[in-house]
C-alpha cells in the first residue's frame, strides 16, 4: 500500500445528541442533530455501545474506488505497530447538549480492570460552538478545592446531578481553544462545543449520571463496564485544584511561527501530538504515520505527481515516509504516541 488514504465519513452511535455542526462542516445541507454526534477519524478500535454493531466506529476509507475499512487496508508495516493498536483514536464531536458527567482510566486502571495497554487521556481543539437554550457553550473540568472522595461518593449515590457539576470548575470555551483532558480527570462537555478530539485508542467511559441528558436509562454496563460503582469511583483522580490551577494546566496555549503551530506536544503527554498548520505549500514526510484533517476549501494535495482538490472537513491518513504536499491549506496533524 502506498500514498494518502482518504477517509470517509464514519458516525457512530452515542448516547447524547449532535452532530449538526459537523454535518455542516462537512458541507450537507439542511443537518440536524442526532444520536450520532461523532464522527471517528482514522480509528481502528469498535464503539463500545450497549447494542453491538460489527464494525461500528472502525473509519471508512476510500481505495482503489471501493469503500473499505481501513482495518482493510492499512498494514502494520505503515506505522510500526499491529493494526488493532495504532495508539491514537481521533474525532470530529460536536454536542447538542451536555454529554454526561464522566471520566476516563489512566493506564494503570486500565490494565487493572480492562486488561488494556491504554487508558484514554485525551485532547479536545474547538472548532467552533453555537449557544444552545441560551446557553454558552462550556466546559466542567477538574474538582474544586472542598471535594473529597467522600463527598464525591455521597452526590453520586444521592444522583445530585446540580451538585456534581457545581463540585466541578466550569470554563466557558470557545473557537481555538485546546484542552488536555488526561485519564482520571474528572469532566463534562457542555452543550453546544465542535470540537476535534484526539486520545488514546479506548472507548472506556465510566459516567456518574445513571440518566442521560436526554433521559435515558443507562445500564450498569454502561456506567462502569461491570467492574462496579465501587471500583468505577476509585478511576477518579481526588486532587483537587483551584480554578486558576486547573485552567494554566489544562487550558494549553501555543504561538504561531512561520505558518505554523503546536497546539499539542510529546512534553504535554506522550500519548499523542498536535498541531496546525496554513501555507502556501506544506510538506509532510513522517517516520510515523499521520491523520490530516483539512480545514479550508480551495486547497490541494501533491503524491508523486497527482493533485487533486481538497475541501474542509477531508481527512488524510498519511502511511509513514510517505511524502506529500499540500497547497493553500489550512490543516491539523494528529499525530500517535511518542515511541
Amino acid at each position: 500500500m502506498k500514498g494518502p488514504i482518504k477517509e470517509l465519513p464514519t458516525f457512530t452511535y452515542r448516547t447524547y445528541k449532535g452532530g449538526k455542526l459537523i454535518r455542516e462542516f462537512l458541507g450537507e445541507e439542511n443537518a440536524t442533530d442526532s444520536f450520532q454526534p461523532e464522527d471517528w477519524i482514522s480509528s481502528f478500535v469498535s464503539a463500545k455501545n450497549r447494542v453491538v454493531i460489527e464494525n461500528e466506529g472502525i473509519t471508512r476509507v476510500s481505495f482503489n474506488g471501493e469503500e473499505r475499512l481501513i482495518t482493510d487496508v492499512v498494514d502494520k508495516q505503515d506505522f510500526g505497530q499491529s493494526r488493532s493498536e495504532s495508539g491514537v483514536l481521533i474525532k470530529f464531536l460536536d454536542s447538542s447538549e451536555r454529554l454526561g458527567i464522566q471520566v476516563h482510566p489512566t493506564v494503570d486502571f486500565a490494565k487493572k480492570h480492562f486488561s488494556s495497554q491504554f487508558g484514554k487521556t485525551e485532547c479536545w481543539h474547538i472548532l467552533g460552538t453555537r449557544s444552545v437554550n441560551g446557553q454558552k457553550p462550556c466546559i466542567y473540568m477538574g474538582f474544586k478545592p472542598h471535594v473529597t472522595r467522600e463527598i464525591w461518593q455521597e452526590l453520586f449515590e444521592r444522583q445530585d446531578i446540580e451538585g456534581m457539576l457545581d463540585a466541578m470548575h466550569r470554563f466557558e470555551v470557545k473557537a481555538g481553544d485546546t484542552v488536555l483532558v488526561k485519564g482520571g480527570t474528572p469532566h463534562a462537555i457542555g452543550a453546544g462545543c465542535f470540537m476535534i478530539e484526539i486520545q488514546e485508542p479506548t472507548d472506556y467511559t465510566m459516567r456518574v449520571e445513571k440518566v442521560t441528558v436526554a433521559g435515558e436509562k443507562l445500564t450498569p454496563e454502561q456506567i462502569h463496564y461491570g467492574i462496579g460503582e465501587a471500583a468505577m469511583l476509585d478511576c477518579f483522580n481526588y486532587d483537587r485544584a483551584d480554578r486558576d490551577q486547573v485552567k494554566s494546566q489544562a487550558f494549553l496555549s501555543r504561538e504561531w511561527k512561520d505558518g505554523e503551530c503546536e497546539l499539542v506536544s510529546y512534553e504535554d503527554t506522550p500519548c499523542f501530538a498536535l498541531k496546525k498548520f496554513k501555507r502556501e505549500e506544506y510538506d509532510i514526510c513522517s517516520e510515523c504515520f499521520l491523520t490530516v484533517i483539512v480545514l479550508n476549501d480551495g486547497g490541494r494535495i501533491c503524491f508523486e505527481g497527482t493533485e487533486e482538490i481538497v475541501k474542509r472537513g477531508d481527512k488524510y491518513f498519511i502511511p509513514a515516509n510517505t511524502a506529500v504536499r499540500f497547497l493553500n491549506t489550512e490543516a491539523v496533524i494528529c499525530y500517535p504516541p511518542k515511541i
